[in-house]
C-alpha cells in the first residue's frame, strides 16, 4: 500500500522516515498459543522482552504483550484459576503486521491505531521482525538498532 503523502515526498523527507528494516529487531522470541500463561511469563522474564509473537507452525497469529499479562494477573483473574491451565491463546492480540517495505512512520501509526507498543514485520507471510516503542525511540534519537547481545525486543 502506497501512502499518498509519500508519493510527493522529497528525498530528504524519506531519509527522515527510514525503512522499517533499519529500525526493526530481527532476533525474535515467540510462543505458541497452547502454552500456559505461566510459561509466557517465564519466557518474557528469561528473554528480557516485553512482547511475544504467537505462532502456529510458520504462521503468526498475533502477539502477547507483557502489559496484557500484568493486567490479567493484577485484576485477580489468576487468583481463582489454576494459572498453569490458562493458555496464551486467551490473551493473544490479533496483530496486523506491517510489510518489510513499510517505513518507520507506518509502524508508529499502526502502534497508535492498535493501542500497542509493538508491531510485527512480515515479508509476505513470513515473520521477520518486530518494531517496539523502544526501537522507535532509538531510531529517532539516531542510535543504532539493538545489538544481538541486548534484550531482543524491549
Amino acid at each position: 500500500m502506497t501512502h499518498p503523502r509519500r508519493q510527493s515526498a522529497t528525498q530528504e523527507t524519506l531519509d527522515d522516515d527510514p525503512p522499517i528494516t533499519r529500525v526493526m529487531t530481527t532476533h525474535l522470541v515467540a510462543i505458541t498459543p497452547d502454552c500456559p500463561l505461566s510459561t509466557a511469563l517465564h519466557v518474557l522474564a528469561a528473554a528480557q522482552v516485553r512482547h511475544l509473537p504467537v505462532v502456529v507452525g510458520n504462521r503468526c497469529c498475533g502477539m502477547v504483550l507483557e502489559a496484557d499479562l500484568i493486567k490479567y494477573v493484577a485484576c485477580g483473574s489468576l487468583s481463582s484459576v489454576d494459572h498453569s491451565t490458562v493458555l496464551v491463546a486467551t490473551l493473544t492480540r490479533p496483530a496486523a503486521p506491517v510489510s518489510v517495505e513499510a517505513r518507520r512512520s507506518d509502524a508508529a501509526r499502526r502502534m497508535q491505531s492498535e493501542d500497542a507498543d509493538a508491531v510485527l514485520v512480515t515479508d509476505g507471510e513470513r515473520l521477520v521482525g518486530i518494531v517496539t516503542a523502544s526501537d522507535l525511540i532509538r531510531s529517532l534519537a539516531g542510535l543504532a538498532p539493538a545489538s544481538p547481545d541486548t534484550p531482543a525486543h524491549g
